[in-house]
């Protein structure tokens, strides 16, 4: 039957091949032209402005399929075709280069300083520019092993992110989850992530819906603020041709996309949705661990009013519900969630050296928790958590290109509303968690409504001061009040500013520094109801400080060797369980303690080759040193992410509609806390002044992931098969003691280490049309 089936798919493909070298190509759109070649298994990059919808074939070719065609062509209208990747081709301007490494930049319809990369830490993911500075093609990172296809987790294969293999999102060079700014098309979203109060294990953006990452690790410019460690600043996909369609399958999602063009051309319409089958696969498990149930939707309508001028309208909606148990049901959560975001953009170009961009936005957010603890004879508990969110934002920014200088300068006014509804009730019984603990009951209700606004507004600016030397500087203003607000302890006006210097040794050599300070203040969404904290906290502040060498190798790779120190003061207390992460109502646990450090350092160093593609193969290697500390009561005490040593690898082979990729991590273990009890009058209680004394054992994990594409009578079919930790190693990640009484009277307990998720093995289908 397989054999069949192939052998009818080969002919189908062969039978079109034939269809295009008979076809008169005179006078067709280009665009249509380039869609088609896709049955031949190839991948065409283009924008709306690269290939317009009305541009046409004006004389018959000579070749008639292929390559040779699409170039022949685009080399009417003055273009070309640059690839990106085995069977990937962008299309740019000029004469054509096929068989170079590096590809030319398409237009950007936002308003951007020209691309010339004076920040260090700055990392492209599938952009349209290969340029020596990318690390991982669009191809690439399309079949790069990523658990339930998530997005973000493209950014842990970089140098200084810590992650746990199973959440969405890593620590960043020290710094907390939450210390991540997302984009998306100029919005910064609050809280973007399914399942969030479960270590967020899939984020909204759905990695079909995704076209390029731009992820800064540190030392990000002026325009962006409001988060003290990263950036993750993601565009969504404009296919170029008249009308694109896409369905698929996997173990984890189904999705749909679909996009038409309107208008002549003028406009142009985006939808796509997609439903997680976690909950499905769920009843197949031999363990009842509950029942998650997620999907999102994004829509965009794109219209050119005339040659400098185009509006864009955008919504992306989300919802989740979920019932969870532990213990063989004596932990039980139920959870809902909803997001909405919506925005439209306007964008202007003035001159040819001139643009404005201007973003008005509405964010709704709607999180319920509800659960209960049932333990006979050690405790009973209930968690209500109900929060409800509102954003209104006006951004307005402008870019001017006046030869050696360009300017980029905007301003931002957002008005919030929040409103919480907290209420743990716990009773807990003599002896627990300790033999001799005396039992105790706690209440805690909250009710917070915060309202305020936030304000910013920047300016960058980038001067080239000679052929060898760029400069790039910019400063920053942030404001956030809440008004009528009788626990605000916010500070006034935080000024941040930004420099970033560029030094060209030679044609292959570069030198990059960088100094900047970074304030984050408590978002309306991040007030600490759930472990009684019923104030806002100044913004925190971190300095940063990277030193880096980028160099091309002559044997076909870049070599990038970067050093960093991050300095945070004024950090608000956070709130961590000791020995098990993976917990229904942390707030509830006994090993739940606050880490008020106040202040804390990171630093590092990172090594990364990237190799270009040589015949079939391509791949990287990664090495980072890193050390991050709190410093607490005089001491420097790991932080729990602390990650010493990372090695990340890679290899990736492409043939014809095959490709295939081996992705490999390891990192050292992170730190641990050893049990340790002392004697009180009011029984025992744990010793926390050794936190983070220990550590777990290294994390490891092999994962693969292989692709086929097939030529369709109508488009194209990709067929994957994937596996996530495919030596199924148990990597730790949480301790769990048992604790009785000896004979003697003394207190006694084991230690058993769970671990992260075993192998996971995934399939799924992607048509394409």
């Amino acid at each position: 039957m397989g054999e069949s089936l192939r052998q009818i798919l080969w002919l189908l493909t062969g039978f079109l091949a034939c269809q295009a070298a008979l076809a008169d190509f005179q006078g067709r759109r280009v665009g249509e032209v380039l869609d088609e070649l896709r049955v031949q298994g190839l991948t065409f990059i283009y924008s709306t402005q690269s290939v317009p919808a009305g541009l046409r074939v004006e004389s018959e070719p000579v070749a008639r399929q292929g390559v040779e065609l699409a170039e022949e062509i685009l080399a009417q209208h003055g273009r070309r075709l640059s690839q990106a990747a085995p069977r990937v081709y962008a299309v740019v301007f000029g004469p054509s280069t096929i068989g170079m490494s590096v590809a030319g930049r398409m237009p950007s319809t936002s308003p951007r300083l020209e691309e010339i990369v004076v920040q260090s830490s700055r990392y492209t993911l599938v952009t349209e520019t290969t340029s020596s500075h990318v690390l991982l093609t669009q191809e690439q990172i399309k079949n790069t092993p990523r658990l339930a296809d998530e997005t973000l987790r493209a950014t842990q294969r970089l140098p200084g992110t810590a992650a746990d293999g199973f959440s969405s999102l890593g620590y960043v060079r020290g710094g907390d989850i939450n210390e991540t700014a997302i984009v998306l098309d100029g919005l910064r979203l609050y809280e973007p992530f399914h399942l969030k109060d479960f270590l967020s294990p899939v984020s909204l953006l759905d990695s079909r819906l995704i076209e390029g990452i731009e992820f800064y690790s540190g030392g990000f410019p002026a325009p962006y603020g409001d988060r003290m460690s990263a950036v993750i600043d993601a565009t969504t996909v404009r296919p170029g041709q008249p009308r694109y369609y896409e369905l698929g399958l996997s173990l984890f999602h189904l999705s749909a996309m679909a996009a038409h063009e309107f208008a002549d051309g003028r406009g142009h319409v985006l939808l796509s949705g997609r439903r997680g089958n976690a909950g499905d696969l769920a009843q197949f498990s031999e363990k009842d661990f509950g029942r998650p149930h997620y999907s999102d939707g994004f829509g965009r309508v794109d219209y050119q009013f005339n040659d400098r001028t185009r509006g864009t309208a955008q919504m992306l909606v989300s919802s989740d519900s979920i019932t969870a148990f532990k213990g063989s049901g004596a932990q039980r959560a139920v959870a809902e969630y909803r997001n909405v975001y919506a925005w439209g953009t306007l964008q202007h170009e003035w001159s040819d050296s001139t643009a404005t961009r201007l973003i008005v936005s509405y964010t709704d957010l709607s999180n319920e928790r509800y659960g209960t603890v049932d333990e006979p004879g050690h405790r009973f508990g209930e968690v209500i958590d109900d929060r409800l969110f509102h954003v209104i934002g006006v951004k307005l920014d402008t870019s001017i290109s006046m030869s050696a200088l360009k300017h980029r300068w905007g301003v931002e006014v957002q008005r919030l509303w929040g409103r919480y509804d907290y209420a743990l009730d716990l009773d807990v019984e003599p002896d627990f968690p300790f033999p001799g603990s005396p039992g105790f009951q706690q209440f805690r209700a909250l009710a917070p409504q915060p309202k305020g606004y936030e304000t910013s507004a920047y300016w960058d600016a980038r001067f080239d001061l000679d052929k060898r030397w760029t400069v790039q500087a910019g400063i920053r203003v942030d404001r956030q009040t809440y008004d009528d607000w009788e626990h605000w302890e916010g500070s006034d006006e935080n000024w941040s500013p930004r420099l970033a210097v560029l030094y060209r040794l030679d044609s292959h050599t570069q030198l990059r520094a960088s100094w900047g300070r970074f304030f984050q203040p408590q978002g309306i969404n991040e007030l600490q109801v759930e472990d009684g904290i019923d104030r806002f906290y100044p913004a925190q502040r971190a300095d940063h400080m990277i030193v880096s060498l980028d160099r091309e190798l002559e044997w076909g790779a870049d070599l990038r060797i970067e050093l960093y120190r991050k300095r945070y003061t004024r950090l608000h207390p956070r709130f961590e369980n000791l020995f098990d992460p993976l917990v229904l109502f942390p707030e509830a646990e006994f090993d739940r303690v606050s880490v008020a450090s106040g202040a804390a350092r990171a630093e590092g160093i990172e090594l990364f080759l990237n190799f270009h593609q040589q015949d079939s193969w391509s791949g990287w290697l990664g090495y980072t040193w890193a050390r991050v500390e709190d410093h607490v009561e005089g001491m420097n005490v790991p932080r729990s992410w602390d990650q010493r040593h990372t090695v990340n690898l890679g290899l990736v082979w492409s043939k014809g509609p095959w490709s295939a990729t081996l992705a490999y991590l390891y990192h050292t273990g992170w730190p641990a806390t050893q049990f340790s009890l002392s004697d009180g009058v009011d029984g025992p209680s744990l010793v926390t002044d050794k936190r983070n004394r220990d550590r777990l054992q290294f994390y490891s994990t092999l994962d693969f992931r292989l692709t086929r594409t097939f030529g369709l009578p109508r488009g194209a079919l990709d067929v994957f098969v994937e596996a996530t930790n495919a030596l199924s190693r148990k990597n730790p990640c949480c301790i769990q003691y048992t604790i009785a009484e000896a004979a003697d009277g003394s207190l006694e307990y084991s230690r058993k280490v769970d671990s992260w998720l075993p192998l996971v093995p995934s399939l799924g289908v992607l048509w394409r049309y």
